[in-house]
């Protein structure tokens, strides 16, 4: 795509000077282009379509945001108008005044809301400023603002966020024929495209990735951070856009670089496990609207859905290259310098979905930016999502930018991809006003209450709840009842045990008999005779009364004499 990373401004000008100056030449060129873009407004009103006066629709225009803004005293105003249809009036009048295909003009306008999409349009109506990268490998930051001055090249830094950047006000000179360009201590290059190479955060003695690298800003920025150390594979497509490459490596005087030109999808049979691998993927340039007016005609939607495919494909490639076990390593940087949602969170949710990564955070490197969209529409994307990072002309006043950074968890591919869940609510059916007739309004609706079978029945082979969370409260329920049958069980248990303990309590308790002794069986039975007349002469002395009386004692006695005999007996 000639668009894939808004490298017009990190031109190919390192074979001298005529090259660099192509760069203001391009801008200079801009010009028919927004002729050619605008010429169907010059069009309708020459045919009589359209009314001469542009502040009329202007007006419109305004009007119409503000009111999508404050629908609710819409009709406070007096207008009768649904929302849809202020929504196609305010579409047909941008994109007459703003040049825009109707089908584009209408996606910002249900991206952005109105308000922002109105601001989204006037600055892509603005030139950004020139900017540039200077190279540490070659000056210092202060000395290039000292030696740029005293050329009469007006420069002050970007901002707190980058040690390196420099933004030009005015130049008495071109800037990308000084002595100090074509000695290599600066780099013409958009400041949007600093943000992926800070999030990349490349480390020394790495083996670093630049996968779509040409013209080489974003390379020679990994390079320099690496301080020549390492090896970084710098890759492109194209064979006009490899020699602007080389060459600009070799002004900004880089070493460890190793030049290739193939297909992206296909490196992963040529080159070793990787540290880091920074995918700038080619895009619709939705983004640099400023730079390349073309854009506003030639790009639709069916363009977004067509380069989302290969996105897919070199970030898959890209996963999978990098190595999770590396000790500084095993991160991937996704950008693009496009604003769809086709292109970047849709992007990001297939890799969390097909590959073992993760989303994690560049804050510590780049501390602004808009989150990432976790819902667009009818879509619903993963959570943290938010990680990643928009950039927008009106918020940054630099080319729109989209940032994600993955974390590679392992090495393994997954068998099966993740389940897609961002379809959103197309399965929910929405009883709309169209179905609020008349009949149905004055009927009344009596809903029958179900019968215990039914309710049985509904239970045992009803419907798979439809979401996680009910699935887990069936299971807890589950658990809890399963746990309550076994306390009340082992309760039963116990009261049974502790009520025949109790029973054995209240029975009366016999003369424990002393366990057998063997080898004294013949001595126990001597001593049982001997004791046998002592007990019945001692109850023969005891007992008081009639003979009569004695006699019968005398036999029961006798009878219980006999009976401890035989006990003894026994015992022995």
């Amino acid at each position: 795509d000639d668009d894939d990373d808004d490298d017009d401004d990190e031109d190919a000008g390192g074979d001298g000077p005529g090259g660099v100056l192509a760069v203001r030449d391009d801008d200079a060129d801009e010009g028919p282009r927004r002729q050619h873009v605008g010429s169907k407004i010059l069009n309708k009103i020459n045919s009589g379509e359209q009314s001469a006066d542009l502040g009329q629709i202007k007006q419109r225009i305004n009007d119409a945001a503000h009111l999508l803004g404050n629908w609710r005293k819409a009709r406070q105003l007096g207008d009768k108008r649904t929302r849809e249809e202020v929504l196609t009036g305010l579409v047909s009048d941008c994109s007459t005044y703003y040049g825009y295909a109707e089908e584009l003009a209408e996606y910002f306008l249900r991206m952005f809301s109105a308000e922002q999409a109105i601001l989204f349009f006037e600055a892509n109506e603005k030139s950004r400023p020139l900017t540039i990268r200077t190279n540490s490998l070659k000056a210092r930051r202060q000395s290039l603002i000292q030696s740029l001055t005293a050329r009469k090249v007006q420069v002050d830094p970007i901002g707190a966020w980058t040690k390196v950047g420099l933004k030009v006000y005015e130049s008495a000179v071109p800037v990308g024929a000084t002595p100090e360009y074509l000695g290599g201590q600066y780099m013409i290059q958009s400041a949007s495209s600093f943000v992926p190479v800070m999030a990349l955060a490349p480390q020394q003695d790495e083996i670093i990735l630049d996968m779509c690298a040409a013209p080489g800003g974003k390379t020679t920025y990994i390079g320099q951070l690496m301080k020549n150390t390492g090896t970084l594979f710098a890759n492109d497509l194209r064979k006009e856009r490899c020699k602007a490459l080389v060459a600009n490596v070799h002004r900004m005087g880089l070493t460890n670089v190793i030049a290739t030109c193939t297909d992206g999808r296909k490196l992963a049979s040529i080159l070793p496990k990787l540290d880091r691998v920074l995918l700038d993927a080619p895009c619709s340039g939705s983004g640099i609207i400023a730079r390349d007016p073309s854009v506003k005609v030639k790009r639709g939607t069916k363009d977004f859905e067509e380069a989302s495919r290969i996105q897919k494909e070199l970030l898959t490639t890209a996963i999978d290259m990098v190595d999770a076990s590396s000790k500084t390593g095993g991160y991937i940087v996704y950008s693009t310098c496009s604003v769809s949602v086709e292109e970047n969170e849709a992007v990001v949710q297939f890799a969390l979905m097909s590959r073992s990564v993760e989303l994690v955070s560049f804050s510590s490197a780049v501390n602004f930016g808009v989150e990432g969209m976790t819902r667009y529409r009818e879509r619903r994307f993963h959570p943290s999502m938010n990680l990643c990072r928009r950039y927008y002309p009106h918020v940054h006043n630099m080319d729109g930018f989209f940032v994600a950074k993955f974390k590679k968890t392992s090495n393994t591919i997954p068998e099966r991809t993740k389940k897609d869940r961002t379809k959103g609510t197309d399965h929910i059916q929405v009883w709309g006003e169209e179905h609020w007739t008349p009949e149905m309004m004055e009927t009344v609706v009596d809903f029958k209450p179900l019968e215990k079978k039914e309710k049985g029945a509904a239970g045992e082979k009803g419907a798979k709840p439809q979401n996680k969370r009910d699935r887990k409260k069936i299971k807890r329920a589950a658990q809890l009842s399963v746990k309550a049958a076994t306390n009340s069980a082992v309760a039963r248990v116990l009261e049974a045990a502790a009520a025949a303990h109790d029973s054995k309590e209240d029975k009366p308790k016999e003369d424990p008999q002393p366990p057998k002794v063997a080898g004294k069986k013949k001595g126990l039975k001597r001593k049982v005779a001997a004791a046998a007349p002592d007990s019945a002469e001692a109850s023969e002395k005891q007992s008081n009364g009639s003979p009569a009386k004695k006699a019968g004692e005398g036999t029961a006695e006798s009878g219980e004499a006999a009976s401890r005999k035989k006990k003894k007996r026994k015992v022995a």
